[in-house]
């Protein structure tokens, strides 16, 4: 899929980069701002745990039903109009300001904002596929995940002394603006080739039900659900159970949550060198795969103090190590096969949906019940083990490329 250049035309890849850094950072802003202003939002609306819930559970559920879809539009628009796609709805929390009154408006623009996810994460695939050499994927993909990792880090730590300050409508109105020039930014710099489309629909169905039957689209899916779904709750719920069990301020909270996108940034760096160094994926997902349920529980009864900040860097190393290697698997797998990338990472994002969109609301649910967040919590670290379980079970990377999978 890559191919050689001039100099000129290779240099630009690395700018090719920081666009996609910039939205991937932006659009991260808005992923879990949320949790750490959840109780000035239940105050306002004067809703419940479970509704509340639904605020970041939104963003997954839109998932379910649309990534797959927006995958088979690889190679019928071009990449270029999908990432900016991506960065447009990737804004809709700009109009936050609007949703004073109004909680299902606030949840529309929430579900919309949810829709940029699977159209850019199945459009960079075949992206730096086009431009950059095997080599550099991992560090690539792994700077992808840094840069939306810092986007969270970033509003996890302002969301609430700001929202405290100027309104937390504003600021979530402001978060979506830096997505919105995000998008300005790759429409004036980015480039991408054109795809090559099969000649009809028809071809394209059996792909589609090709991938999402293979076993090994499957276990990349499984392994992701786990932790992506022990961190969604952990975003939502931690600030509001600190806040609750430990009497801090909403800002201390948000601080003590705020560790875990910080630590996922070191995990991140180090695990990105780390793959880019050797052909085995696996053991970057059964060790952290083995660590993550226990950190999750060790975040819920440790008292404030430093075992607690401790367990929440673990937690965020290990929820956040995983993904170069993970998302580099369909590449080194399928190297000519950009689309079928693209469809193993709407697979990710579909199965992620399901878990990440009812976890949330239920995890509030139960709390609204039994008057305690860690049931609910705990149960969800016990769902952080499956990165482990299909660590297990994926096949070895193959130690040279292919472009085919017999599995299914």
């Amino acid at each position: 899929m890559y191919e050689t250049g001039s100099q000129k035309t290779l240099g630009h890849r690395y700018v090719i980069a920081g666009l996609i850094g910039f939205l991937a950072y932006s659009s991260a802003l808005s992923m879990f701002a949320i949790g750490p202003i959840t109780p000035l939002i239940i105050a306002d609306y004067a809703i419940k745990n479970s509704t509340a819930g639904l605020l970041t559970s939104i963003i997954f559920f839109v998932h379910i039903p649309f990534a797959i879809p927006i995958s088979m539009l690889i190679g019928r628009m071009g990449l270029k109009k999908l990432i900016l796609l991506a960065g447009v709805t990737g804004s809709a929390p700009l109009l936050s300001f609007m949703a004073t009154d109004s909680f299902l408006f606030l949840l529309t623009l929430r579900a919309v904002y949810g829709l940029s996810f699977p159209i850019l994460l199945t459009a960079i695939g075949p992206l730096f596929m086009q431009w950059f050499p095997p080599k550099e994927l991992p560090l690539v993909n792994g700077g992808f995940m840094l840069s939306a990792c810092l986007g969270i880090t970033t509003s996890t730590f302002i969301a609430a002394p700001l929202s405290e300050a100027i309104g937390w409508e504003v600021v979530l109105s402001g978060f979506g603006g830096a997505s919105l020039l995000s998008a300005l930014t790759w429409l004036a710099f980015g480039k991408a080739q054109i795809i090559h489309r099969a000649n009809d629909t028809r071809s394209l169905i059996p792909l589609v039900w090709n991938v999402i039957r293979a076993r090994t689209t499957l276990l990349i899916a499984f392994a992701d659900a786990g932790p992506l779904t022990l961190l969604t709750v952990s975003a939502a719920w931690l600030p509001t159970l600190y806040h609750e069990v430990h009497e801090i301020s909403l800002t201390d909270a948000g601080v003590l949550t705020g560790v875990l996108p910080l630590a996922g940034i070191v995990g991140l760096v180090v695990a990105s060198l780390l793959t880019a160094r050797t052909r085995k994926r696996r053991p970057f997902l059964i060790i952290p795969g083995i660590l993550v349920g226990f950190a999750g529980f060790a975040v819920l009864v440790l008292p404030n103090s430093a075992a607690l900040y401790v367990a929440l860097a673990i937690l965020g190393v290990v929820c956040w190590f995983y993904l170069p290697a993970l998302f580099t698997i369909p590449m080194d797998m399928y190297p000519n096969d950009p689309r079928r990338v693209s469809l193993i990472s709407a697979t990710l994002i579909s199965i992620g949906g399901i878990a990440g969109s009812i976890a949330p609301p239920i995890v509030g649910a139960i709390a609204d019940l039994t008057g305690s967040f860690v049931p609910g919590l705990a149960a969800c670290a016990v769902l952080g083990w499956t990165l482990a379980i299909a660590g297990v079970l994926m096949p070895p990377t193959p130690t040279t490329r292919i472009a085919r999978d017999t599995s299914g």
